[in-house]
């Protein structure tokens, strides 16, 4: 099991504070309004598809693996765009 580090911005926060993803999750509200939550995991898929549902609302801190992943998702998904 890997631990990832997610930081969701104000607008986002509300919502995803309201979720509970696992029940060993760990999350606190920053100052500036952001969210920040720590959930483990076992399955890059699985938790790639729930990240890619906030689009530009969500940054993943750690781990690296999980971070390039993302972004290679939304620039592939960008570039169906141009």
């Amino acid at each position: 099991m890997q631990w990832a580090r997610l930081r969701f911005t104000p607008e986002a926060a509300r919502w995803v504070a309201a979720q509970s993803w696992h029940p060993k999750q760990r999350a606190r509200f920053d100052p500036d309004g952001s969210y920040l939550l720590d959930v483990p995991y076992s399955h890059d898929r699985e938790l790639l598809m729930e990240l890619l549902k906030f689009g530009a609302d969500v940054e993943v801190l750690a781990p690296e693996s999980l971070r390039q992943r993302v972004a290679e998702s939304l620039k592939q998904a960008a570039s169906r765009y141009e």
